[in-house]
């Protein structure tokens, strides 16, 4: 007895194969049938026909955690049809970390995540995850967050490891991947990561390439050095074997290369970008790295030094020149209640007068009293970079998603729907099933997840079930946190999420583990 038949659909089955006719029958947990299942019985039959039924979308980079838990915008990730999201991405980690530097390092994530809800407990990472098993609407991913590793081992200072605390590192790293884990996340744009040498990169990514895992890197200079970053990224694939996966990489045809030229020459890289022309991230990103000394109270506290502020002056203008052209192409996305709060969704510019007369002096101040949590939307116009990242053949889907204030980038509600939507309907820049395949089987022999990202009998039952040109992202800048529409079953290990286009479930969410030879995980 099938629990779910889902008859006369398009199956795209995430292979980058052509669509093909066929029912699909689900039962528990599992894809039961693929085919014609005339004769099979089953408990509810839905007919799909004109709809196309894919594998469930896996997001490999989402700063979705805290957000689901808390349990809004589940519905914004389900309605674009994604089914698993992995957790830390840029290395962003609430564990393994002693009690003084978990509450360092949540008010350092806070102006991405939020703070913690009352009631979220937890010492290490078996608890925190503990917190996401059966409680949340869709699967997560657990990974070695180097933020979190290098705040434990070392601590904030801006100096190498020593040897005793590089042995630290390494231990941590392998608890993370004893632990299930694919690999280690790392930012090296983030603090205390952005200090840590090439060297110590080496270290740990050895320990992920002894499990077969994946190094997955926000590069170092993705505000400058984009091409300097990612030779670090080759650097640390060729010395120890590991697989490298660069974040939400958009450059040149010569920047792409590097990655094609170092895959010829024996290293394992892929990278991801999202479908929109703006980045998004915390108002420091415009600091220099000697800001970074310490926890944001440390920050704020040189902030309010006349003569660090003077000396930062030059420094905050030519990053605005070079990251957004201007300053007005950059928007307040999310702040703290106070007396700049109703600056979301205007541009960094609206803050001269009420925060500072000049653009360093309003950043300054803008980051002292909100004690850092200033959320930022920098957006960009080149679409011939765009379409660089989205259609090269090592690219797969990452949204990025950021769940803060009222004005988020709306990458987080929108970005696998407006893949189908934009890219392939729209634009025609690539194909339906290459398009699947990038967000589904893709990401799933990336990161080793097994039996996920496919259609196929006896794979995991994360199915979505939409009209192929109905499918559409409604997020835009103006109205970031409006869901997509045209998805109309989604199925979270068997159990229906999204049923005849209404959320229906939210807490089928499992944590999934890595494939490691001689280990079973779901």
């Amino acid at each position: 007895m099938l629990d779910w038949l889902l008859a006369g659909g398009t199956v795209v089955d995430g292979t980058g194969s052509p669509g093909f006719r066929a029912d699909v029958g689900l039962e528990g947990d599992r894809i039961a049938a693929v085919g014609s299942v005339d004769g099979s019985e089953a408990r509810r039959t839905v007919d799909v026909s004109g709809c196309v039924v894919s594998p469930g979308f896996i997001d490999v980079h989402s700063h979705s955690e805290f957000s689901l838990l808390r349990g809004v915008d589940v519905d914004a990730r389900l309605r674009q049809g994604i089914t698993t999201d992995l957790l830390s991405p840029d290395g962003f980690a609430y564990a393994p970390l002693s009690p003084d530097r978990l509450a360092e390092m949540e008010a350092y994530l806070e102006v991405f995540n939020g703070a913690p809800e009352e009631g979220w407990e937890w010492s290490g990472n078996a608890e925190y995850l503990a917190m996401f098993d059966g409680r949340v609407g869709i699967n997560v991913v657990p990974q070695v967050g180097f933020n979190a590793v290098r705040a434990e081992a070392v601590g904030w200072d801006p100096r190498p490891a020593e040897p005793a605390e590089l042995d630290r590192m390494r231990e941590l790293t392998r608890l993370g991947m004893e632990e299930g884990a694919p690999g280690i996340q790392v930012g090296l744009d983030y603090f205390p990561s952005g200090h840590a040498t090439t060297e110590e990169l080496i270290a740990v990514a050895g320990v992920v390439a002894e499990y077969g895992g994946v190094y997955t890197s926000h590069v170092r200079g993705i505000r400058g050095d984009t091409e300097g970053g990612v030779k670090e990224a080759l650097v640390v694939g060729r010395e120890t074997g590991v697989a490298v996966h660069i974040s939400h990489l958009f450059g040149s045809d010569e920047l792409y290369q590097l990655l094609t030229d170092a895959r010829d020459e024996g290293v394992d890289v892929t990278f991801d970008a999202y479908p929109y022309m703006a980045a998004s991230s915390h108002l420091a990103f415009c600091l220099p790295r000697w800001v970074d000394r310490g926890p944001p109270a440390t920050v704020v506290e040189m902030l309010g030094d006349a003569t660090v502020r003077s000396r930062l002056a030059t420094h905050i203008d030519e990053f605005f020149e070079a990251y957004v052209d201007r300053p007005e192409n950059a928007f307040f996305s999310s702040l703290p209640p106070g007396p700049y709060q109703h600056l979301e969704g205007r541009p960094l510019t609206d803050a001269l007068g009420l925060a500072g007369d000049t653009l360093a002096e309003a950043v300054c101040t803008l980051l002292a009293e909100c004690r850092m949590r200033v959320l930022m939307v920098y957006r960009w116009y080149d679409e011939a970079k765009l379409r660089r990242a989205m259609t090269h053949p090592l690219g797969m889907v990452g949204s990025d998603g950021l769940f803060r204030g009222s004005y988020p980038h709306p990458r987080g509600f929108g970005a696998h729907a407006r893949v189908l939507a934009h890219l392939v309907r729209e634009k025609g820049w690539l194909e339906l099933p290459d398009a699947i395949r990038r967000m589904t089987s893709m990401p799933s022999e990336r990161y080793g997840l097994a039996d996920r990202g496919v259609i196929r009998t006896g794979a995991a039952a994360d199915v979505a079930v939409f009209d192929p040109d109905r499918i559409q992202d409604r997020a835009t800048f103006e109205n970031p946190r409006n869901r997509a529409v045209g998805m109309d079953y989604v199925f979270v290990n068997g159990r229906p999420a999204i049923e005849a286009g209404h959320v229906v479930e939210t807490t089928a969410g499992r944590v999934l583990g890595a494939r490691v030879p001689g280990r079973t995980y779901s």
